[in-house]
């Protein structure tokens, strides 16, 4: 509740003010008594207002919003995030052709073959290992396409 900027909370059979100090409260139906100090003040609440004795109204305020957590679905129900997608290729879509070209493999190759020649033509054209050079840029776009191939193939061969 709350009165010329001043609040009080009733909690239970108690009545805590803003300042910190407490009154002890009865009620019957809507009648209310609050013992504060020796004295007694008499209020009666009507909807929203509780008006009392000494001429004070206060005026039912909503308690501050919290958030509630989100109750978590189960396992099973939970979306999947989608699988990321392959960095645009320079000169087209990746093919099946293409990615065994890039990563110099064979018409055939097993998943060892595919994770070797992933790690060699990775090391060769990695940017951070050609900062220096002339090529960074074709280095940035060579791994790019490296990295498509690699997936490409990895999806393939499953």
């Amino acid at each position: 509740y709350r009165s010329n900027g001043a609040s009080m909370q009733i909690v239970g059979s108690t009545i805590r003010f803003f300042d910190g100090t407490s009154a002890t409260l009865t009620a019957s139906g809507d009648k209310l008594a609050a013992h504060v100090e020796g004295q007694t003040f008499h209020g009666s609440l009507a909807g929203d207002r509780l008006a009392w004795s000494d001429g004070d109204v206060w005026t039912r305020t909503p308690p501050p919003t919290q958030q509630k957590p989100k109750p978590k679905r189960p396992q099973a129900e939970r979306q999947k995030p989608p699988p990321p997608r392959p960095p645009k290729v320079q000169g087209g879509a990746m093919t099946f052709k293409r990615a065994l070209d890039c990563l110099g493999l064979p018409q055939e190759p097993t998943e060892e073959e595919l994770r070797k020649a992933y790690k060699r033509a990775a090391m060769r054209w990695h940017p951070d290992r050609r900062q220096n050079h002339d090529c960074a840029d074709e280095a940035k776009e060579k791994f790019q396409e490296v990295r498509a191939a690699f997936e490409y193939l990895q999806d393939c061969i499953r």
